[in-house]
């Protein structure tokens, strides 16, 4: 799958949660080195130990997308359970059930992924004798989705073998949980080598910038200070979404403590971000950022960034 620092589905590495104990109390479920062997999905590649799949483990399948990007690799397997070892092939298949949508109770509607938001490389494929695994990708196009919608992709199996399909673990629930903000924007970027905006600008930039979601209330962005400095410094934008659409209560922050972060070269924020501009509608985005700092070697920055949309 591919690492960046926007992409990727949540990593939860859900505690020491092992797959002896997280069968426990599943009738249907015989644990490793009983007597019924059975099949599972586990959102992890080769078949790893870690389950990551199921309603249970629902927010280790959050899709976290950056709408720039034309492809999103994510790899998961196919496990044989119940058995060290299994004396002949196994012909597995995957499906994509819509209706499996309503197995999800979490406050949230979701939509079922759009066809071209997503390719499944393969619908098949085989556990070997003697081995535990089968491992399949799906391709996910952030660039046609709608990010700032509820959508997933359930996936689950079947087999030739007459193998039960575990019922806590037959399903991976790949998921977008909408965010308002979400989408590419239009970037401007001005730097000041002063205490105020009365001199002329000392640096500027332009393009676009992501808003990538981090949830349904939190965005993820690059600022120009940051980024034309070579500093891990993006902002955290927060806010709230209100019953009838809209949204309040606006917030902007910076970790300053992150590695190659601002502490960390010695640059001091000494007026923390805020918003000179904030305006949202379901079709027109515009917010503009400013804060200040005093750097390595003590000059006074005023830093603005603007974003709008479309």
């Amino acid at each position: 799958m591919r690492i960046n620092i926007y992409i990727k589905f949540v990593a939860f590495l859900v505690g020491a949660f092992v797959l002896t104990s997280c069968l426990e109390g599943d009738d249907s479920n015989t644990p490793p080195g009983g007597s019924k062997p059975f099949i599972m999905m586990t959102n992890n590649p080769n078949g790893g130990t870690l389950v990551n799949s199921g309603v249970r483990y629902f927010g280790a399948e959050t899709l976290l997308l950056n709408p720039a990007e034309e492809n999103d690799t994510v790899t998961f397997a196919v496990a044989l359970q119940g058995v060290a070892k299994y004396d002949k092939d196994v012909n597995v298949t995957l499906s994509t059930p819509a209706d499996a949508l309503d197995d999800v109770n979490d406050g949230l509607t979701y939509a079922f992924m759009p066809t071209n938001g997503y390719n499944l490389l393969s619908t098949s494929g085989v556990i070997p004798k003697g081995k535990t695994y089968a491992e399949f990708q799906v391709v996910f196009h952030p660039n046609v989705i709608d990010l700032t919608k509820n959508y997933m992709l359930p996936v689950t199996v079947s087999n030739d073998a007459g193998l039960t399909v575990s019922s806590n673990y037959g399903y991976i629930y790949y998921h977008i949980i909408g965010n308002a903000l979400a989408g590419a924007y239009t970037w401007k970027y001005r730097r000041y080598n002063s205490a105020d905006t009365t001199a002329a600008t000392a640096g500027t930039a332009a393009g676009t910038a992501i808003f990538a979601p981090k949830d349904a209330t939190t965005i993820e962005t690059s600022g120009g200070y940051a980024s034309t400095v070579g500093l891990n410094a993006p902002y955290i934008i927060t806010f709230t979404k209100n019953d009838d659409g809209t949204i309040s209560d606006l917030k902007v922050t910076i970790n300053t403590e992150v590695a190659n972060g601002m502490t960390e070269n010695g640059i001091t924020i000494t007026k923390s971000p805020a918003f000179l501009k904030q305006f949202y509608s379901p079709t027109n985005k515009h917010f503009k950022i400013w804060y200040t700092v005093v750097n390595s070697t003590g000059g006074v920055r005023v830093l603005i960034d603007e974003y709008w949309l479309p």
